[in-house]
């Protein structure tokens, strides 16, 4: 049998654009950019949480069908009206 001779394939690689190098730097900036988003919709969140269960709390202690007895225990540990 005869075998047919073996052609080198010849691949040209193209060079590519350099990239700009990461450094510490810019590391640092985007952690620090990202701690600080994380941090206002904390702040965010917590104030509308807040501003939600006062309102919860105002509007249960003005529930004209409550009545004065809330429900709540006293526990008479101020001064006493005798």
């Amino acid at each position: 049998m005869l075998q047919q001779p073996l052609t080198p394939i010849i691949v040209e690689v193209a060079s590519q654009p350099a990239t700009e190098e990461i450094s510490i730097a810019d590391v640092l900036v985007g952690v620090f950019g990202f701690i600080g988003a994380i941090a206002g919709v904390a702040v965010v969140l917590g104030v509308l949480f807040a501003g939600g269960l006062i309102l919860l709390k105002h509007r249960r202690s003005s529930d004209p069908l409550k009545g004065s007895d809330s429900g709540a225990t006293s526990l008479g540990l101020g001064p006493s009206s005798n």
